[in-house]
């Protein structure tokens, strides 16, 4: 049986502890931490979550992170964790730990000192990781009422991103690359006409970039059996579909196919439609 002892208690509910295999891990329980101290030995009936360190790198980061950073923020921080991975599928990575600490820390130090960080990239992140966007709104409001400051909405596009990159095991840098690509297309259809609004439309019309975009790295493609039908009775859609395929090639140094610009179109007219 794998025995637990309490190497640093975060808070109430928080404690990292060393397993009698030599791995550490974050444990998560209700009043898990209350009265206790190094050394104590934890009971499994007291464990909700559980979330274990595989590797040292990622241990002596999560350290370095320990001395630096108030205890109250981490121990807050890893709730926001738990909490998350709670709600959305999948495992997270054990690197978010740090991160997000490191993160979070950042941010309320700014905040206290009346710095604003804007994220350029809101709207998109919304939409594109509307499930994650969801629970970072929340994790927001429970950091606030925590930590007794007010962070900006602004962090909640950059919560979102946390717990995708963590989710989805890719790297920030990945996530953000399509975020910023969806972006540049995006303002490129502004400026041709096309309008966005909070609608349906607009959510079904980024999810299908972020799908046209995947697709397109991948070199692979959907037939489209209405092609010359879409090109014939939608013309000034299927220009501006061209003209944003364009743009896509032009990032992903990539051929968008003639199929994806008659998808593409389809999704343009249904704007079109809207503000006639």
């Amino acid at each position: 049986m794998i025995t637990r002892k309490i190497v640093h208690v975060l808070s109430h509910n928080v404690v990292m502890a060393k397993l009698s295999t030599g791995k550490n891990s974050i444990v998560f329980g209700k009043g898990i931490g209350f009265k206790r101290t190094p050394g104590m030995k934890l009971d499994e009936s007291e464990i909700s979550q559980e979330f274990l360190i595989h590797t040292s790198e990622v241990l002596e980061h999560y350290e370095q992170v320990l001395s630096a950073v108030d205890s109250k923020i981490i121990g807050v921080t890893e709730e926001v964790i738990a909490f998350a991975q709670g709600q959305l599928e999948g495992e997270f990575s054990e690197t978010i730990h740090a991160a997000l600490v490191d993160h979070i820390n950042f941010a309320v130090e700014r905040t206290k000192r009346g710095i604003a960080i804007t994220n350029p990239f809101a709207y998109e992140i919304q939409h594109l990781y509307s499930e994650e966007y969801d629970i970072a709104k929340r994790a927001v409001v429970f950091l606030n009422t925590q930590l007794d400051v007010v962070l900006p909405d602004d962090e909640i596009a950059f919560l979102a991103m946390h717990f995708h990159a963590s989710r989805t095991k890719s790297r920030t840098v990945d996530s953000l690359e399509l975020v910023r690509l969806v972006s540049q297309v995006i303002e490129e259809a502004r400026a041709i006409g096309i309008f966005f609004e909070s609608s349906f439309s607009t959510i079904r019309f980024i999810s299908h970039l972020k799908s046209l975009i995947d697709r397109v790295r991948k070199q692979k493609t959907i037939h489209n059996p209405l092609l010359s039908k879409i090109k014939e009775e939608y013309t000034v859609s299927y220009e501006k579909a061209k003209h944003l395929s364009e743009a896509i090639e032009k990032r992903l140094h990539q051929p968008v196919a003639e199929d994806e610009i008659g998808f593409l179109t389809l999704h343009i007219e249904r704007f079109n439609v809207h503000h006639a």
